[in-house]
């Protein structure tokens, strides 16, 4: 009974709020003459993504460890400069 009581009263707490923005009326009127965008087979795409290719761990961390290197130069530097 105390549930069913606390539903009601946030029911009716929660129809006291702010309104939602009419989002419609932003809608140009060109947005609403346009047409609706094609629907495409899903067959196709799942079969592209078959072909990605994994990343490589090897060139990933070398790349992060370039990454790394020039964050550290660049402190280095900050580290230099007279404040």
């Amino acid at each position: 009974m105390l549930r069913l009581v606390l539903l009601v009263a946030l029911a009716g707490l929660t129809a006291c709020g702010p309104s939602r923005p009419d989002l419609a009326s932003r809608i140009s009127a060109e947005g609403h003459a346009a047409d609706f965008p094609a629907l495409v087979p899903l067959g196709p795409l799942l079969q592209g993504a078959d072909a990605l290719v994994p990343r490589s761990a090897e060139r990933e961390g070398q790349t992060l460890e370039a990454r790394a290197a020039d964050l550290r130069r660049r402190a280095a530097l900050l580290r230099q400069m007279a404040l």
